[in-house]
């Protein structure tokens, strides 16, 4: 990943109704934390992920497109509902002028899972259950371009395990919505999960354009 996107949160840092607890994953455009609830937040559950998007200490150039990726992924959770996608409680923004790496950073506070995929095949690389959860994913994939989006970056990291042993589809930071057939998402991408006709596309001013069969090749290559 790029060093400059990760997002360092202390322990038992506050933001909105949340304390930080330990860090779950650092991806290419943010960080993952756990978190309590230490405040009322009505309706809101006692445990969430926080995942920190930076957008305070950016570039122009650099904050434009962390800013088209946030609004991608605040878009896409706002306006679908699918038991397959992970959930999105709120969408908080720091505010803190005394720590300028996290001051104006977007934090989503999301569904909190058990693991990924990515590590239960770390651990078990044949998992007994694995017919099933690609079952799951597919599911999930198939109420994404239902709904008419494709998500751009299925991989085995961005499908996360919930305490009942269900799927959520999460990272949708290069989710795009379709153009009737097509739709266009910025030119980054997981290259074992993408089709080959994708790594030589040009890229043009609104980025690359793909098909919901992207996400077919990378749902193929998962379950290989």
């Amino acid at each position: 990943m790029t060093e400059a996107y990760a997002v360092p949160v202390p322990k038992g840092y506050r933001v909105g109704d949340w304390e930080v607890r330990e860090p779950i994953a650092t991806g290419a455009f943010g960080s993952v934390y756990a978190a309590r609830r230490v405040g009322p937040g009505t309706g809101l559950p006692p445990t969430a992920a926080l995942k920190f998007l930076p957008t305070g200490t950016a570039t122009p150039r650099r904050l434009a497109h962390l800013r088209e990726l946030i609004e991608r992924e605040v878009e896409l959770y706002r306006r679908l509902r699918h038991p397959r996608l992970v959930r999105m409680y709120q969408t908080l923004t720091v505010d803190d002028p005394g720590r300028p790496e996290l001051d104006g950073a977007t934090v989503l506070v999301l569904e909190k899972a058990e693991g990924s995929l990515s590590a239960l095949l770390a651990a078990t690389p044949r998992p007994a259950a694995g017919p099933a959860l690609l079952a799951q994913i597919a599911e999930g994939l198939a109420q994404l371009h239902d709904a008419g989006w494709v998500h751009g970056d299925l991989k085995p990291a961005n499908v996360l395990l919930m305490a009942d042993g269900s799927v959520r589809l999460a990272d949708f930071n290069l989710a795009a919505e379709l153009e009737g057939t097509h739709a266009y998402t910025p030119a980054f991408s997981t290259p074992d999960y993408t089709p080959p006709e994708l790594l030589w596309t040009e890229i043009g001013e609104r980025g690359r354009r793909i098909r919901p069969s992207a996400d077919i090749w990378a749902f193929g290559v998962l379950a290989h």
